[in-house]
């Protein structure tokens, strides 16, 4: 049993780390049940490898397609669609021991952060079947449709424009709180750059790290071969995720280079390396950027894929907290050019503080237990 129960669905580790985050701020409190599960560990394996598969297979290769996608679906209210009706069925038919987990956690309160659970859990309330609250986590700056479902108790969302989208989508505004995207606590600590440089063996000079994401996804090497020549000054730090690959090929091309760069794979110290750098090159993910804004750090943003993540690079970019790099074959030539600007670099600093919300997982977290004091 759980007095607690978040759900998350690994298409995308964003989901998956908010969820995570939550769980840390929760277990802050001793008196705590709480129990973290992937709603994918409960359909069938093959609808796990397509629903995953196909994400990533859209995103990669057809991009445009997925904008398209989204677009078109956000403009149609998601519990309403024939589509969406059509959706429900085929994923409550591949997903029968999602009921038996219900029933064996019997939580007191449901926090989900991806849209998957929230269609079956709302659907469950509709037909009296669950009795427990259910709060949902919406970890892009802009609540999609596929989030919006009537029988859902409350949402927790990034910011006031969030908050007045989801209004216009249906939801009262009773229902919404205004917490910001949860990133786990330790993104709200700090060492300075220089001292966490040499913590990690780094050299001491300006230093930019290059992010891939969890999955290894991005234009890591077509950066690092920007940087072809002579030394520029800059030290690179490059995380190429569950890529390896990518990592290989980074290892590769970066014994190559006269500019100092160090190359990782999937890493657990990503808040460390954050601390270390005076910029951050990444996708724009719900997640990461909010793990970078956290840590007050300035943001050069790289091919946003078209929808949720074109949204949340708009939104950076609207308040000063992040450039964007449209042309990564010369992106030696933008971060020399950023560094340069000394009252550029400070004024994304200052905004990315500005919009910070690092402790959005303790303030979910203070919510969730209120509702379990509240019965």
């Amino acid at each position: 049993m759980a007095s607690i129960l978040l759900l998350h669905a690994t298409a995308g580790a964003g989901h998956t780390r908010a969820a995570q985050a939550v769980a840390a701020a929760l277990l802050a409190n001793d008196q705590t049940d709480v129990q973290v599960t992937d709603i994918l560990a409960c359909t069938s394996s093959l609808f796990r490898k397509m629903y995953v598969k196909s994400y990533i297979d859209l995103v990669q290769h057809a991009p445009r397609l997925w904008g398209y996608l989204y677009e078109k679906h956000d403009k149609m209210r998601a519990a309403d669609s024939k589509t969406a009706r059509t959706r429900l069925l085929f994923d409550k038919a591949n997903s029968r021991r999602f009921k038996d987990l219900l029933t064996e956690t019997n939580p007191k309160v449901i926090l989900c952060t991806h849209f998957l659970p929230l269609e079956l859990l709302s659907d469950r309330k509709q037909r009296g079947k669950l009795t427990t609250p259910v709060h949902a986590v919406i970890t892009d700056v802009s609540p999609h449709a596929f989030w919006v479902y009537p029988h859902i108790d409350h949402y927790h969302v990034a910011n006031a424009a969030s908050a007045r989208e989801l209004e216009c989508k249906g939801i009262p505004p009773e229902r919404i709180s205004v917490t910001g995207i949860p990133v786990d606590p330790i993104f709200a600590q700090q060492t300075s750059a220089p001292q966490m440089r040499a913590q990690l063996g780094l050299p001491e000079r300006p230093t930019v790290l290059l992010l891939s994401g969890g999955f290894g996804v991005g234009p890591l090497l077509d950066m690092l071969n920007s940087f072809e020549g002579e030394d520029c000054g800059l030290s690179l730090v490059v995380v190429a995720g569950r890529n390896a690959e990518l990592e290989a090929a980074c290892h590769e091309r970066a014994q190559t280079l006269k500019t100092p760069v160090t190359v990782h794979g999937f890493v657990n110290n990503i808040h460390e390396l954050m601390d270390a750098a005076d910029l951050v090159v990444t996708k724009p993910g719900g997640l990461t950027t909010n793990e970078i804004l956290a840590k007050g750090k300035p943001m050069a943003l790289v091919a946003p894929i078209p929808g949720q993540e074109q949204r949340n690079c708009e939104h950076l970019l609207e308040e000063g907290a992040a450039v964007r790099l449209y042309d990564v074959a010369d992106a030696r030539w933008f971060f020399t050019q950023l560094f340069s600007n000394a009252e550029k670099l400070a004024s994304m600093q200052h905004h990315a503080r500005r919009v910070a919300r690092p402790q959005a997982a303790m303030h979910i977290a203070d919510h969730l237990l209120q509702q379990l004091v509240d019965g």
